[in-house]
């Protein structure tokens, strides 16, 4: 097995290098003192094993462990670092071991052995025993996986909401995945990732919660058998989403209608459902804020599209049980209440129009202290005038 070792100390590079040559096991390729320098070695030569120090200028450790997970992600990364609260989030990162300073050749010897159990179980015969093992749970895999972001965000191991459902690590991985989704298929800086979600702590720290939480989601994605990916270059990442299906992107791809025919009103009517609540909204997420008052404003469109096509067709009944429904979600909506109140017309009920007007304005008096509009008002007058 070939390694180099990525370390700014050089005497921290000579022990390990001569520990290295003293178990035999390993061949220290090269030492080098930045991970710039190391990278660029990288992108040119294979090797089997990095040793990366955490704590250096300019590229730290972590950061660097990104980048080489990039290049080849067959290359065992070892951390070595003299700072113990590192441990979780170097496993965090895929590394086989994490290794304090100063290495004693017995810790080293474990490492190795690590190393070399984990090229053994990479032999052809052991890949062809965990290829059985895959195929005996195809029909799980093959599963299309489920994502849900009106209300709240769950991610489901296939689109029955009666399936496993994805149990998040922390509250900030299921962020970070909410924010790349919101963003999907477009590149985002770390700058910006670090100031939306972890503008509350150190850049250093923010930097480690940011890699360990992009890890959390690339394990997702692996276990889950997803083809999408979480990529990153140039300090960007971006979500390519794959096989994930999503209800916010269904309902957008069923609101690309002009007008409700008899064509397409069956499926409009199927789309109505994937709204449970508004986008992202147990979260409160203030990045998302826009979107989901333009989702709402679409839902609230194709509700009274629905019931207008409804009401037109001498389906007055089911044209006010979806009215009610979505009167509950936005009480105050004077637009609402006039269709409402249109409707009870078409069926020449005037005591439902009555009704209708008179909660709603009590409803806008008693909570938010002011009259109905005046073009509800004159529409009531209009209507119960006849």
């Amino acid at each position: 097995m070939k390694a180099i070792v990525i370390d700014d100390e050089k005497p921290a590079q000579l022990h390990l290098e001569r520990l290295l040559r003293s178990d035999g096991r390993i061949t220290p390729v090269q030492c080098f003192s930045t991970a710039r320098a190391g990278l660029d070695f990288l992108a040119k030569e294979r090797v089997d094993v990095v040793f990366l120090d955490i704590g250096m200028p300019e590229m730290n450790g972590l950061e660097a462990a990104e980048y080489i997970q990039q290049l080849d992600s067959s290359i065992r990364i070892i951390f070595i670092t003299a700072y113990a609260d590192h441990a979780v989030e170097a496993f965090e990162l895929q590394a086989l071991d994490y290794v304090l300073k100063p290495v004693s050749s017995v810790r080293l010897g474990k490492t190795i052995d690590r190393i070399a159990a984990g090229m053994i179980a990479s032999t052809p015969q052991v890949a062809a025993t965990a290829e059985v093992l895959e195929s005996e749970a195809v029909e799980l895999d093959t599963r299309v996986p489920g994502l849900l972001t009106f209300k709240h965000l769950d991610i489901y191991r296939s689109l029955d909401q009666e399936a496993q459902k994805h149990k998040w690590r922390t509250a900030k991985s299921q962020e970070l995945f909410a924010f790349l989704f919101h963003h999907r298929g477009d590149w985002v800086s770390k700058e910006i990732l670090l100031d939306k979600l972890w503008a509350d702590v150190s850049q250093e720290k923010g930097l480690t919660h940011l890699h360990t939480s992009v890890y959390q989601i690339r394990k997702l994605l692996r276990e889950w058998s997803m083809t999408g990916k979480l990529e990153y270059n140039m300090n960007r990442y971006r979500l390519l989403s794959g096989n994930l299906v999503s209800d916010v992107e269904q309902f957008e791809q069923g609101m690309a209608y002009d007008t409700v025919t008899s064509d397409n009103v069956d499926q409009l009517r199927d789309i109505v459902p994937l709204y449970r609540g508004d986008y992202l909204e147990e979260h409160d997420y203030r990045w998302a804020q826009a979107k989901a008052r333009e989702l709402k404003s679409k839902y609230v469109g194709l509700v009274m599209d629905i019931a207008e096509w409804d009401m037109k067709h001498g389906r007055g009944k089911e044209a006010m049980e979806q009215l009610n429904e979505l009167q509950e979600r936005e009480p105050y909506a004077e637009e609402i209440c006039r269709l409402m109140m249109r409707v009870c017309a078409s069926m020449g009920d005037q005591q439902a129009i009555l009704r209708i007007y008179h909660s709603f304005t009590l409803t806008l008096l008693e909570e938010l202290g002011h009259q109905p509009e005046q073009e509800t008002i004159r529409l009531y007058e209009d209507l119960t005038a006849k």
